[in-house]
């Protein structure tokens, strides 16, 4: 009976956990200004829907800085652990943008800075970023990957999609068409 219990009370709070993070990500599909809490949630939600699809990455690519911290969270966190992370690597892309600072123009990668790790023949790659605005960064990204790994062994994952990103990633957590700002790459923040 002990068992039984303890399995009906697994399964509720299971339920429970993935109506939240859904809800969450309803929520902050709205939001313009995100927190690193709420950054460390929708990457939660960003790995249950990773986790779905069944997708284990043999490597982590983060795009620097956005994507550092979610390659991280879910290296270490949330589709593997401490004691066995998945590795993450850093892609550094050189950006250049719009006058308004959002909207990017052009995006290469700065390969002199850009650690490429001794790969297997065809990893599993995860390539991640924060956010997809136009899509040229995560597309950049991708194209010095593929001198890696073939193109469909590379997957991406982003915790928002701006709905105008000429790139749809493989996994994301939220569709907008609002400027986000990331509370931690703010100055005086």
């Amino acid at each position: 009976m002990f068992v039984l219990g303890g399995l009906v009370t697994w399964i509720i709070g299971k339920t429970q956990l993935h109506h939240l993070l859904r809800k969450l990500g309803d929520m902050l599909r709205f939001k313009e200004r995100v927190s690193i809490n709420e950054e460390f949630r929708m990457t939660q939600l960003l790995a249950e829907k990773i986790k779905k699809a069944n997708y284990v990455p043999d490597v982590i690519f983060a795009v620097f800085p956005g994507g550092a911290m979610v390659a991280e969270w879910l290296s270490r966190r949330f589709l593997s652990d401490f004691s066995k992370p998945v590795p993450v690597q850093l892609v550094y892309v050189i950006t250049k943008r719009s006058s308004g600072g959002t909207k990017s123009i052009v995006a290469n990668v700065d390969d002199k800075f850009s650690m490429t790790p001794s790969l297997s023949k065809n990893p599993e790659i995860l390539l991640v970023n924060d956010i997809a605005r136009s899509g040229h960064t995560l597309e950049a990204a991708r194209e010095f990957l593929r001198g890696y790994s073939t193109d469909k062994n590379i997957k991406t994952a982003t915790l928002f999609r701006h709905k105008i990103s000429s790139v749809i990633p493989d996994f994301y957590t939220a569709l907008t068409d609002r400027v986000i700002n990331f509370e931690w790459k703010q100055k005086g923040t």
